[in-house]
C-alpha cells in the first residue's frame, strides 16, 4: 500500500433533475492547462483547506473555478486514488442547486453529459463515478469514449498481435503474459477489464469469463519501442481481501515456478482448485 499521504479533495457532481425529481445531465469540466492531465475531463473540486468542511471546501472551489454559488452538498461516494503526482481522497457530493452564471474562471471548458460520456479524455478518477452513474440507472454498457488514434501507435507483429504483461498494482507482483489483437486493445481500453486474444482458440478472450477472476485495469503502459504493453491491475479471485488468481492452475501468478539448482521448482501455493474453477 502506498506510503504518500493523502489529499482531500472535495468533488462536485452537479446534477440537473426534472420536475419529478428524475436525475438528468450532470457537468464535466476540463483540467485548465499548466496543471497536470491538461486536458483531461473531470468532475469540478478542488483540495480542502485547513479547518474545512467537504462542504465548505467545495462551496470555495466551485465560486472560485465556476463562478457559481452552489446550494446543498449531498455527500455520495469516495474514492482514493494513486495517481504519479499524488495520493488522494476523493470526497463526491452531488450538487442539486446553483446560482449564478458559468464563468470558466482558469480558461477550462464545461460540458453537460449523459452516458456514454462523448467528451475525452476522461480523468481516471472520473470512470468510477460513471460506473456509480450506470448502476444507479440502469445504464449498460461503455460509460465514456476512447479516442482509438492510440491503437495505430501500438506496433503490432506479422500477425497483428502485441504482448501484454499484466502487473498487480498493489503489490507489484507479475502476475502473467499474454497476447492482445487490435480489437482486444480496443475493447480492454473501452471496458476496463482485461480482454486478450487467445492463439489457440483464435477469439477474444475476456480475461475471467469462465472463472470469475476478471482483471480490473488500472492504467495501461506502452514501452519505448511501442511493441509491448503493461497492464497494471487488480485481480479478482480467491478471498475478499486476499491475493486473486491470475493462473489457470489456480495460484496467484502464472510465474509461480523458480529455478533452483538446475530445476523448475514450484514456490506458490494453489489457492483453488482448477476443477472447481471451471467447473461450469
Amino acid at each position: 500500500m502506498s506510503e504518500r499521504p493523502i489529499v482531500d479533495v472535495a468533488v462536485g457532481v452537479l446534477v440537473e433533475r426534472d420536475a419529478q425529481g428524475r436525475e438528468g445531465r450532470f457537468l464535466l469540466t476540463s483540467r485548465p492547462l499548466g496543471k497536470v492531465y491538461a486536458g483531461y475531463w473531470e468532475f469540478p473540486g478542488g483540495k480542502l483547506e485547513k479547518g474545512e468542511t467537504v462542504a465548505q471546501a467545495l462551496a470555495r472551489e466551485l465560486h472560485e473555478e465556476l463562478g457559481i454559488t452552489i446550494g446543498a452538498a449531498h455527500p455520495w461516494q469516495e474514492l482514493v486514488m494513486d495517481y504519479e503526482h499524488a495520493r488522494v481522497r476523493l470526497h463526491f457530493c452531488k450538487v442539486y442547486e446553483w446560482t449564478g452564471e458559468f464563468e470558466m474562471r482558469e480558461q477550462q471548458a464545461m460540458a453537460w453529459q449523459t452516458l456514454p460520456v462523448q467528451v475525452q479524455p476522461v480523468l481516471p478518477g472520473t470512470i468510477p463515478v460513471l460506473d456509480w452513474f450506470a448502476a444507479e440507472r440502469g445504464f449498460t454498457g461503455a460509460t465514456y469514449t476512447v479516442a482509438m488514434n492510440c491503437l495505430d501507435e501500438v506496433k503490432w507483429d506479422a500477425d497483428g498481435l502485441v504482448p501484454v504483461i499484466a502487473q498487480e498494482q498493489s503489490s507489484g507482483d507479475v502476475l502473467m503474459f499474454a497476447w492482445m489483437n487490435r480489437e482486444a486493445l480496443q475493447r480492454t481500453i473501452e471496458l476496463g477489464e482485461a480482454v486478450y486474444w487467445s492463439r489457440s482458440r483464435q477469439r477474444l478472450w475476456h480475461k475471467g469469463e469462465e472463472s470469475g477472476h476478471v482483471q480490473k485495469v488500472h492504467e495501461l503502459r506502452m514501452d519505448c519501442d511501442n511493441d509491448v504493453l503493461l497492464m497494471r491491475i487488480t485481480q479478482q479471485g480467491h478471498e475478499p481481501g486476499g491475493p486473486g488468481i491470475a493462473c489457470h492452475t489456480g495460484r496467484h501468478s502464472c510465474f509461480y515456478q523458480r529455478l533452483e539448482s538446475g530445476a523448475w521448482v514450484a514456490t506458490e501455493p494453489v489457492l483453488k482448485d482448477p476443477k472447481q474453477i471451471y467447473s461450469k
